[in-house]
């Protein structure tokens, strides 16, 4: 099978065709989620080095865990379920740092601008205030506006993937 084929197919099929250690196939479903995992991992560390280094643990894990998967959920779904407790576990790890902040323009792509300063310095000062008020939130709180509004996760999917109501 070509690369061309492997993109045309869905997160179930191509996770289905990485069960036998087929690493073009594997590189294909690393390519899909890549960003996303590390602008999640990015919204609950605030830290990219260790987000990297989680995001490496998370397609580790998700590697060597194909064959666990039951289709009993959305691919997307057990892959950030897998993300989520790398994250806990590597906040675990980090005791008593401090976490600087990353504006959120660094994190999501902002779409291009016209060359308009005036466009340009309102959307780095919404940026700006947007990324206050989510660092203003608990750790929990910004993880699940993450995925709601970012990875379009259902409520549902978010209370089942974070174990909670």
């Amino acid at each position: 099978m070509s690369s061309t084929n492997w993109q045309d197919l869905t997160d179930s099929d191509l996770l289905k065709a990485c069960v036998p250690n087929n690493e073009e196939a594997f590189a294909i479903l690393y390519q899909r989620y890549e960003k996303r995992i590390f602008q999640y991992l990015m919204t609950i560390m605030n830290e990219a080095i260790l987000a990297e280094e989680t995001l490496v643990e998370v397609m580790l894990a998700i590697w060597k865990g194909l064959q666990s998967f039951q289709g009993q959920s959305k691919v997307s779904t057990w892959i950030f379920g897998i993300a989520h407790h790398k994250a806990v576990d590597a906040l675990r790890k980090v005791t008593s740092q401090q976490r600087g902040s990353m504006p959120l323009e660094d994190i999501i792509e902002t779409a291009e601008s016209n060359e308009n300063p005036l466009n340009d310095t309102q959307q780095k000062r919404m940026a700006e205030l947007t990324n206050q008020g989510l660092m203003s939130l608990s750790p929990d709180h910004r993880e699940i506006l993450h995925m709601a509004f970012f990875e379009e996760f259902s409520y549902p999917e978010i209370a089942e993937l974070l174990a909670i109501p």
